[in-house]
């Protein structure tokens, strides 16, 4: 026996009455049609929820750090001002050869910082170019100074967070390790650094061991950005508790030998 269902009773879409519904916002409970539904990170939710910078805290986090420079632009920065330096060295000894190399390692330095996308090529190409260089003039120790330098310019042109400073779009895992890094339940980070701190000053330990708990009762999978780094809160707690005791030991050593000493 089948049951007739009047299409008036069937779920409509709330923004597009006219349109069936297909699912419904996992946030708040609204129907929605095809055209409606969006995904965000394994979730569906309504273009109202979507919007809000919570649920798509990766996008909002993104376009928090996009075209602004990060520590790797600053450390070319930096770069620029030791070409110019040894261009004058050059200009004063007359060395045409390195002077010419200066010149063009200061203007991919200063359009790099600048933010130009062309740079960070450049920034590969220079290191290699500069050790052809001075392997031509059999001044081998810079040729081992410059390989240096291209290995610690490839970890820039591959760090998500410098090709959000060139605008350069970032896959979608590696904006969830750089966010996970640098936002997710800072107190757990803190935790673990004045954990192994604690070992050298003691003051330190009551303060991992507060942050570590802290952050362990912040944590909340469930949350919309979720709360992560239960692991580190841990390991930050073990750390000062690990420390506390160590420095207790220390302390009654002292005191024993201290009293050994008196009653001598």
């Amino acid at each position: 026996m089948s049951v007739d269902v009047s299409p008036n009773a069937l779920a409509r879409c709330a923004t597009h009455p006219d349109e069936l519904a297909g699912a419904t916002c996992q946030r708040c409970g609204t129907f929605v049609c095809g055209a409606c539904t969006t995904w965000l990170l394994g979730a569906l939710y309504c273009p109202a929820c979507a919007a809000r910078p919570e649920v798509n805290y990766l996008d909002t986090f993104r376009l928090s750090l996009w075209g602004k420079r990060d520590s790797g632009a600053w450390f070319v920065a930096g770069c620029a001002v030791m070409a110019m330096m040894g261009g004058q060295a050059a200009f004063i000894e007359k060395d045409v050869p390195t002077l010419l190399g200066m010149l063009v390692a200061l203007a991919v330095c200063v359009c790099f910082f600048l933010g130009m996308r062309w740079a960070r090529y450049g920034l590969l190409l220079l290191p290699v170019a500069l050790a052809i260089q001075a392997a031509l003039a059999l001044v081998f120790a810079m040729v081992v100074v410059f390989i240096f330098l291209f290995i610690f310019a490839l970890q820039i042109f591959l760090d998500p967070r410098n090709k959000l400073f060139f605008r350069v779009q970032v896959p979608e895992r590696a904006l969830r390790r750089l966010w996970d890094l640098r936002v997710n339940n800072p107190l757990a980070r803190h935790a673990v650094s004045m954990g192994v701190l604690a070992y050298f000053m003691p003051l330190f330990a009551p303060a991992a061991v507060i942050c570590g708990v802290i952050a362990l009762r912040r944590v909340d999978p469930n949350a919309r950005p979720p709360i992560g780094r239960r692991a580190s809160s841990i390991f930050g707690i073990v750390l000062g508790m690990g420390a506390m005791a160590m420095w207790a030991l220390v302390a009654v050593r002292l005191i024993g030998s201290g009293g050994l000493h008196w009653m001598t």
